[in-house]
């Protein structure tokens, strides 16, 4: 490795290939008209068949106020249901339609087709040597993993 290589900032490199991803994401995902954030969302969904928006906030690390307005818009569009919970007026549960349950299947094939374009750039064992350095970065940032 020259000097030149292993002295650029890797902030760059991993604001570069946030951008990547971001622009194949937006693309492909937009052919249905929903962007990454609202496919997280619908993934968990799909997953967990019906969440609170505090569960969804807490789980994806979104902030309450944003998960609002995207169910709220969501809702709007005929993705999701979303209802009070009848044990508390203050918790509004969220539920796939069936509109939405296909546009999760197509955000998880979309998800899935791009995980398998990165993992084929590697061996099973430069994958596992890998996913330590990442998780090590995003963890010095203060994140962790979602946990939906």
């Amino acid at each position: 490795m020259s000097k030149k290589t292993k002295d650029r900032p890797l902030m760059n490199l991993f604001m570069h290939i946030g951008k990547l991803l971001n622009d194949r994401l937006r693309s492909s995902l937009g052919e249905k008209g929903i962007h990454f954030g609202q496919a997280r969302i619908l993934t968990a969904l799909l997953k967990h068949h019906s969440l609170s928006q505090r569960e969804i906030a807490i789980g994806l690390h979104i902030k309450p106020a944003t998960v609002t307005n995207m169910v709220k818009k969501m809702e709007a569009s005929g993705l999701i249901a979303r209802n009070r919970d009848d044990n508390d007026d203050r918790i509004i549960n969220v539920t796939l339609t069936p509109e939405g349950e296909e546009a999760a299947h197509f955000a998880e094939e979309i998800i899935q087709k791009i995980e398998s374009e990165i993992r084929s750039g590697f061996n099973a064992e430069e994958l596992e040597h890998l996913r330590v350095p990442l998780e090590n970065v995003r963890n010095t940032l203060g994140g962790t993993d979602p946990s939906l």
